[in-house]
């Protein structure tokens, strides 16, 4: 039986990001922010610039600084997803559709070989601005032939919906908790409630 394809983010996904940068920048910029700061909502868009009170180069540099740090290549698996996606990929192709950029390819295959192994059987990282063309999870999704996305960012589950891929915007972040869902878009707090939906 040929099993349906499952599209997956990596960061505040499968992997808590969220938490590491909080913790990352309040012991390397002098912030003492809490999870509800970072947790206010907003737009994804320049999200931590508004948090750090910064200005868009400025928060670059930072976020970028992060990324190459020890906080970036030793994420915490997101509660519940491990046992989630076990399960999961005894009924589904399991695949990372990421834009996170090639620079950490290396820091992400060695995660999730690490944290998830044996489960995926790809992953794709999107350039979301690369060159001329905009690259979008949603024409990955539509090119691998998945018929899920579950991602963190309401912009990409959209436009996955828009492409008549079921999405799944997984979390309940600041930037993706305030928006009125589109058809085709099912809100889901935790692999738990997942694993409910898809299992």
């Amino acid at each position: 039986m040929i099993k349906q394809i499952i599209a997956i983010d990596a960061d505040d996904t499968i992997f808590d990001e969220n938490t590491a940068v909080r913790l990352y920048m309040n012991q390397h910029n002098g912030f003492n922010h809490t999870e509800t700061d970072y947790l206010a909502e907003g737009p994804f868009d320049n999200y931590w610039e508004r948090i750090w009170n910064v200005n868009p180069d400025r928060m670059t540099m930072m976020y970028e600084e992060f990324c190459h740090s020890s906080y970036k290549q030793n994420l915490r698996p997101i509660d519940g997803a491990i046992s989630a996606l076990k399960k999961l990929q005894e009924k589904y192709e399991l695949v990372v559709v990421t834009s996170r950029g090639g620079s950490v390819a290396e820091i992400t295959h060695k995660s999730l070989a690490a944290h998830y192994p044996n489960i995926f059987k790809d992953v794709h990282f999107v350039p979301l601005w690369g060159g001329e063309q905009k690259a979008t999870k949603a024409l990955i999704c539509k090119d691998i032939g998945a018929t899920h996305l579950i991602d963190d960012s309401f912009e990409h589950c959209k436009l996955a919906a828009d492409a008549s891929v079921k999405a799944l915007l997984f979390g309940n972040y600041g930037w993706n908790r305030y928006q009125e869902l589109p058809a085709n878009v099912v809100r889901t707090k935790n692999w738990e409630n997942v694993w409910r939906i898809l299992g």
